[in-house]
This record gives C-alpha cells, sequence and structure tokens, in this order.
C-alpha cells in the first residue's frame, strides 16, 4: 500500500484507490453535544446561585450596617440621657428602615428595626448601671410584611452593652 500525494491510500496488487477520509461520525456529534449541552447547563446553575449568594451577602451586609448605626444612635442617646424613652426597658416598637442605591435612588432593601432593652445581670450581686440592647433586623417587602422568601429572609441580630459604670 502507497499513500498518494492527495491522501488516498493506492493498493499495489488490484491497482485501485481506496479513499481514505478521517473526521467525526454523527453518533460522535451527538454524543459530544450532549457533553457541551450538560456542561452549559452546569455553568449556568453555577451562574445563578452565584447571583442569588451575592443578592443575599448584599441584604445581609445591610443588614448588618442597619443594626450597627441603631446601636450607635442608642448608645450615643445613652451618653446624652440614659432614661430616655428609647432606652426604657422592654421591647420597642418597629423602625422601617430603606436602604437606597446613592446613584439612582432605587431601594435596595426593606427593613424592620426593633430593639430590646434589658438591665445587665451580675453573678456579682452588684447592681450594674448598665443597658444590654438587642438589635433586631428583618427583611420586609414593600408592603412592609415580613419577606418570607426563604434566600433573602435572613434575620440580623447585634447586642451591645452600654455602661456609665458601678454604682
Amino acid at each position: 500500500m502507497i499513500r498518494s500525494a492527495k491522501g488516498c491510500i493506492v493498493d499495489g496488487s488490484h491497482g485501485r484507490a481506496a479513499i481514505s477520509i478521517e473526521g467525526f461520525t454523527f453518533i460522535e456529534m451527538l454524543i459530544a453535544l450532549v457533553v457541551l449541552t450538560c456542561g452549559l447547563l452546569a455553568a449556568s446553575q453555577l451562574m445563578f446561585v452565584a447571583m442569588s449568594a451575592e443578592s443575599l451577602a448584599r441584604s445581609k451586609g445591610t443588614a448588618s450596617v442597619v443594626a450597627h448605626d441603631r446601636l450607635e444612635a442608642l448608645a450615643d442617646l445613652y451618653r446624652q440621657n440614659p432614661a430616655a424613652v428609647e432606652l426604657t426597658l422592654g421591647d420597642h416598637v418597629p423602625v422601617q428602615v430603606q436602604v437606597m442605591n446613592a446613584t439612582n435612588n432605587h431601594v435596595l432593601n426593606r427593613y424592620n428595626v426593633s430593639w430590646n432593652v434589658a438591665v445587665v445581670p451580675d453573678a456579682r450581686g452588684k447592681v450594674l448601671s448598665a443597658r444590654l440592647v438587642r438589635v433586631t433586623v428583618t427583611p420586609i417587602n414593600a408592603g412592609g410584611a415580613t419577606n418570607t422568601r426563604t434566600s433573602l429572609n435572613k434575620i440580623i441580630n447585634m447586642t451591645a452593652i452600654f455602661s456609665a459604670g458601678v454604682q
């Protein structure tokens, strides 16, 4: 057998030319398309999960900022007037807060911010002039109802102790 310049194989004993064409068969192409489709579907699901995780992270991040801001405002109020109405013992009515995009003024997130003020327990029996403040931030929808979507229903709690000293 001899290979000619055109890629044909010439069988010398019978004097005829047999053409050898290399390529993919139809079945091979179908299998390759199925594998490619499965890979693209997996990649698209990963993109969806990544976008959902980014949205949840942004929501939790802004909720943490809102909780921290409320704690800072209450701490400042405690330094000015420890007997203020917002610092009385017990649960306080939720306040609705919106987080806005600074560039286009679109609402990014809405939250109910509530807080509880309690005395600080002391195992030594001393009376502390301190307050234990727990701020709770709950995501809400545009109508004010608690957000029931599982991926966005992440409640943030932050706790701080405000103290002026020991009596």
